[in-house]
């Protein structure tokens, strides 16, 4: 087994991927910001590391004697200040001279999906980038484009269902936009049978569990087979956001009613936003992107290689409503 190098570690996904990698008896060292809650990592078995991705000596020590980097590190909810071109594209510049120096054999690194629109929305476009960069430095290296989170893009319909049992939620981050939108339509779903979806209904995507996602990146980072590697991951079946609708229904047992957002309504909220919050403006970007282009990604081999059997959307929320509530 490798020693690992969790980036991102405290984030729902970095958490994820640290426990299983610690579950499976990799050595693990986490990078955490001095700052950032880490109480998910207590007992975990994970050294700590502390620094930034903006401090260029705090990552070079976090790297020595690392074999494997795995990198979730985003902005796109953030907890403090920060921009998207210093605190992610600079600061994964930054990771990526360390991983050189330190002699890293294998960095993992988790994108998103590639669309027509990834200029305009700035984590596709800095994820693009990103990839550029992984793929110049000469070390191996295995690049994940993963489509739509069921935890996140579930729980943005009007639910809290997707947030219950889950370690460090990205959505309950101290970030006001994301604070503010669960405080207003959070529970829409269960209380009152109404979901938000985007645009028309139909743009269909292979949702995908976060745990499954993290079972991905953590096989990736022992794996033989996967270096210099792009892989799109989606869950085991492809569906419109209206067919969403319809599992929540199932699941609940109730009629749920879709309220169908105008797509362009999200290209006016990022640019009447962008002065204000570039993060709050970019989550608006997403939306539109989602809610007009398809990631239709057929994962079945690729998850047969990596042992994972993929949650469904109905099991997922089964799964999820069998747990107490979320506070």
């Amino acid at each position: 087994m490798s020693r690992v190098l969790v980036v991102g570690a405290t984030g729902q996904l970095g958490t994820a991927v640290l426990l299983q990698l610690v579950a499976s008896g990799h050595s693990v060292r986490a990078f955490v910001r001095p700052t950032s809650p880490r109480s998910a990592l207590d007992g975990s078995g994970a050294d700590l590391a502390f620094g930034d991705l903006r401090d260029v000596g705090s990552l070079e020590a976090a790297c020595r004697g690392i074999e494997t980097v795995v990198a979730t590190a985003n902005v796109v909810v953030p907890r403090g200040p920060g921009s998207f071109e210093e605190t992610e594209e600079g600061g994964y510049r930054n990771l990526i001279e360390a991983c050189r120096g330190a002699g890293v054999r294998r960095v993992v690194f988790m994108s998103v999906p590639v669309t027509p629109l990834d200029a305009g929305v700035e984590t596709f476009r800095i994820k693009r980038l990103i990839e550029g960069e992984i793929q110049r430095s000469g070390i191996p290296s295995t690049i994940f484009r993963g489509s739509l989170f069921m935890d996140d893009w579930f729980a943005l319909m009007g639910s809290s269902i997707p947030l219950r049992g889950a370690e460090a939620h990205t959505l309950r981050r101290p970030f006001w936009f994301s604070r503010a939108f669960l405080a207003m339509v959070g529970h829409l779903i269960e209380r009152h049978g109404l979901a938000l979806v985007p645009g028309s209904g139909r743009a269909r995507h292979a949702f995908i569990a976060l745990d499954d996602v993290a079972t991905f990146l953590a096989g990736a980072a022992n794996l033989s087979g996967t270096e210099s590697t792009v892989h799109e991951i989606g869950g085991p079946e492809v569906l419109s956001w209206d067919d969403v609708v319809g599992v929540f229904a199932k699941v609940l047992r109730r009629p749920i009613r879709a309220l169908h957002t105008p797509a362009g309504f999200y290209r006016v909220a990022s640019a009447l936003l962008d002065p204000f919050s570039a993060a709050a403006a970019n989550l608006m970007a997403m939306s539109r992107l989602c809610a007009v282009t398809d990631t239709p990604y057929a994962t079945g081999g690729l998850a047969q290689l990596f042992g994972i059997t993929l949650t469904s959307a109905e099991q997922f929320l089964g799964r999820k409503l069998a747990l107490p509530e979320a506070d």
